[in-house]
């Protein structure tokens, strides 16, 4: 039997968590208005949020909600048609202008998920590694890689090797590798560029590794687009000069700091754009994007090219600079800040004071994170006012403090 999976133990180890956690307002909100980073609570109460992925803030640009208007009689509101069969030339201009942002062959999907469902399944069986060869694949996974990667595991494992290592281990990865040549696989290394519970993966090195060994590397840059990069192509594309490499490959997210709507994957070569919409399994049977999302897009990349974005990822890092010398931390830029806690009890009731106090931020625990390792998520951007990140910080002190009175735990 599969060890891959076991979503039975998860649900009965964390159902009273969630449940506390939704009763305190913490979780599944929906929230009735909104002004930039201000938002409110059914109850009516009005705080300042840090949970929004959209770190340039690039979701409320008037260029953007603009665009997303530009729907007319000829077009409609949807093509509801499976893009093997058609598809729309605003979604096509779309990942043109994103495979030159990007430096390879885009192809867009609803999610960075629904992109990993579709890609990951192929590259298990061989055919994405090298063009009319068959290559048996082991896939390497890092402990903390996204769980829209983890959740295919069972799936990949059907037609290859899947292993798990500890994070951001090079050494351990280097020892996988040669294994995995031994036993006549190609390897393929699966991390995320910018971690979703705070970090990074090290980028330099691993390219120089994946050219020294030989292996593919399958980076989710969800979180990396737009903070990152000359021209916001995000934390991993913005380590490599050129087109991206043979061996490489980057999922992404047209959401969050890219600040619109759905996901993608960047390759290498036409012929493996190719394979993936003939043979991916989302893409495949999945109808082109709402044309109100397809405009927003290609608004934002306008505001990719044309230097817009320059600025904001100045704030942006502005904002984490500011964030870090007031908690007293030296890290090294990410705009996901994490605040160690320990019992999820405990998390659950740091965030519920949080709340009280104004401030609106994610309490994470099992099976997010591993069991007693709970902790807070910060997400700062780049239309955060000084004032936003100074009051938070002091309310965290508060909470801190009194965790700390009342004998609760902390944890690293």
């Amino acid at each position: 039997m599969s060890s891959h999976r076991n979503t039975l133990f998860v649900v009965r180890e964390s159902a009273e968590h969630y449940r506390r956690a939704i009763n305190s307002g913490l979780m599944q909100v929906t929230i009735t208005g909104r002004d930039g980073k201000r938002v409110v609570l059914p109850d009516g109460r009005e705080v300042v949020e840090f949970v929004n992925c959209s770190t340039l803030g690039l979701d409320i640009h008037p260029d953007v909600i603009e665009a997303s208007k530009s729907v007319d009689d000829m077009w409609g509101v949807h093509f509801t048609c499976a893009r093997s069969r058609l598809s729309i030339e605003p979604q096509r201009l779309l990942e043109e202008e994103l495979s030159d942002l990007y430096r390879g062959r885009v192809i867009t999907f609803p999610s960075a998920l629904a992109a990993h469902i579709s890609v990951m399944p192929l590259l298990a069986s061989g055919i994405l590694a090298v063009e009319d060869e068959m290559h048996k694949m082991c896939f390497i996974f890092d402990k903390f890689a996204h769980s829209t990667l983890q959740y295919l595991k069972p799936v990949l494992a059907a037609e290859a090797t899947v292993v798990t290592i500890a994070h951001n281990s090079l050494a351990e990865l280097s020892q996988q590798v040669l294994a995995a040549r031994e036993r006549g696989e190609t390897a393929v290394y699966v991390a995320d560029g910018v971690y979703s519970m705070g970090g990074l993966c090290p980028m330099p090195e691993l390219l120089a590794l994946s050219e020294e060994l030989g292996f593919f590397l399958f980076i989710d840059d969800a979180h990396g687009m737009g903070a990152y990069g000359e021209r916001g192509e995000g934390f991993a594309l913005s380590h490599v000069e050129g087109d991206i490499p043979d061996r490489m490959m980057v999922s992404f997210s047209l959401g969050k700091g890219f600040g619109a709507y759905g996901g993608g994957i960047v390759v290498p070569g036409r012929w493996r754009e190719h394979l993936i919409r003939s043979f991916g399994q989302v893409y495949s049977f999945s109808a082109a994007h709402p044309f109100q999302s397809v405009f927003a897009c290609r608004a934002v990349v306008r505001l990719h090219n044309d230097g817009t974005i320059k600025p904001l990822q100045k704030e942006l890092r502005a904002r984490v600079a500011l964030y870090d010398e007031l908690m007293g931390e030296s890290r090294p830029f990410s705009p996901i800040r994490m605040i160690p806690v320990g019992q999820a009890d405990d998390a659950i009731m740091a965030g519920e004071r949080l709340l009280d106090e104004g401030y609106y931020v994610s309490v994470v625990f099992f099976p997010v994170v591993a069991r007693n390792s709970a902790q807070l998520r910060v997400i700062l951007a780049a239309n955060h006012s000084e004032d936003d990140v100074k009051g938070l910080v002091e309310s965290i002190k508060r909470v801190q403090s009194d965790l700390t009175v009342s004998g609760a735990t902390s944890s690293s």
